[in-house]
């Protein structure tokens, strides 16, 4: 995992070739150096395919030989999903691989000449220069489990992404068809509603029907949920309907695909939430997570898939810094600016955080006695995000502590080592915090 400047700047000594690969989606261009910034050979483009690998790993054997280096360190950005292919296998093949930010590349191309040229050479170029400077990280690649974790989590984020959409289209639908649904049924999403449409599509053709009949009808289907009272008020409702009645023929087509998409949905999530509960049973972590109250599977497992192993993580802040969690502050001269999180780091887990904590800070009496003393204390009193922001970064140390000495949470423990200064404590407490956040002060 990362470690600071110093150490990185150490790691690069005069017997390592520096290589920097510029990431395209179809080819790359690489340019090898060593530390002092004396290049090597002319650079090459290669396709980013098995025998594109193939031609780079000669072309760096020639280097390496013409050099006389005997190790290499390849950096190169991460550029979309381009880069994959590259890093994974370069790691298969036990090289080293690091990353570099490509805000940084693209700030410091002209500090050599000052010229604003791109070009994926020159790119090649810059890339090798901020390795040399100790400008990298290595990347999180995950293995195993933790991968297909991930992948698992992305899975159904993409589904229920698509599942809302095709709700809303039902919900569009309704709005055109048969506004009144909502008089019988309080959800469109009733397996026994969904059954009724799905068959008869129009309210003008359910009113025809039998209540009776209907009733015995859906009961074979559903047998539970339904009865004759609201299959009556189904069809009266459906009487007095004022949807529209032009294109009926294709409107009930529209409405029998979009409720095929919606269940196909439904079964697809379920199915994938059983695969994350079964990838879960292999990763301790997240038993350890969901010690904590108001932390479900879904949480635990969404953290663990964002991070991976967390105990390849050295410190906290490594993980507070891959959230985009790490206080910032824009000041200069007599004006002093406000501190703000950085934003730089993965999105999702930041928000899986916030709206796990949201959650704790209504039913995790601890947090919420926190988020009530960050909120109303005497001095340097939070806003409502603020104080989100601080018990996010608090839970991320749990969660390191926790995990890496494989301990279980101790809430007692997490309020007693809270320490504040007396200047803060508020002698009568406001409505909702209690003595035991400010306890051994």
């Amino acid at each position: 995992m990362n470690c600071n400047q110093k150490l990185r700047l150490s790691q690069i000594d005069g017997s390592i070739l520096i290589v920097g690969v510029d990431i395209a989606k179809n080819f790359h261009v690489v340019r090898a150096q060593d530390s002092r910034g004396i290049e090597y050979c002319k650079g090459i483009k290669f396709d980013n395919n098995k025998e594109g690998f193939v031609k780079f790993e000669g072309w760096k054997n020639k280097v390496m030989k013409i050099a006389k280096k005997d190790k290499v360190i390849i950096g190169m950005e991460p550029t979309g999903p381009y880069w994959f292919p590259l890093a994974r296998w370069l790691k298969q093949n036990k090289y080293w691989i690091v990353t570099v930010n490509p805000a940084h590349v693209k700030k410091s191309k002209e500090l050599d000449d000052n010229n604003q040229a791109k070009t994926d050479y020159r790119d090649a170029r810059v890339i090798a220069q901020l390795v040399k400077e100790g400008r990298f990280s290595e990347p999180n690649l995950l293995q195993g489990v933790y991968e297909e974790l991930r992948n698992a989590k992305n899975l159904r984020r993409l589904i229920l992404k698509n599942s809302m959409r095709t709700k809303n289209q039902i919900d569009n639908w309704f709005v055109r068809y048969f506004p009144e649904y909502s008089k019988a049924y309080t959800s469109w999403e009733s397996k026994s509603f969904v059954y009724v449409m799905k068959k008869y599509k129009l309210p003008g053709v359910i009113a025809k029907l039998s209540p009776q009949k209907l009733y015995c009808e859906v009961k074979k289907i559903v047998p539970r949920g339904v009865g004759i009272k609201k299959i009556t008020d189904l069809i009266k409702v459906c009487s007095n309907s004022i949807g529209m009645t032009s294109g009926s023929y294709m409107a009930g087509k529209e409405l029998e695909y979009l409720l095929k998409q919606f269940e196909e949905s439904v079964f697809d999530i379920d199915n994938i939430e059983t695969a994350i509960e079964e990838l879960c049973k292999e990763l301790p972590e997240v038993k350890l997570l969901m010690q904590i109250k108001g932390i479900s599977t879904t949480t635990a497992s969404g953290i663990v898939a964002e991070y991976g192993s967390i105990q390849n993580y050295k410190t906290s802040k490594q993980m507070i810094k891959m959230a985009g969690l790490s206080l910032t502050e824009n000041s200069s001269g007599i004006k002093k600016g406000k501190m703000s999180i950085s934003k730089r780091g993965r999105k999702d887990l930041r928000k899986i955080l916030f709206l796990a904590m949201l959650g704790m800070i209504k039913n995790n009496p601890e947090f919420h006695d926190l988020y009530k003393y960050y909120r109303h204390r005497a001095k340097n009193q939070l806003n409502g995000k603020q104080a989100m922001v601080v018990l996010m970064i608090k839970l991320i140390r749990i969660i390191h502590t926790i995990v890496t000495r494989n301990i279980d949470y101790n809430k007692e423990l997490m309020v007693n080592t809270i320490i504040r200064p007396k200047e803060f404590i508020m002698h009568k407490y406001p409505v909702g915090v209690s003595p035991s956040v400010v306890q051994n002060v």
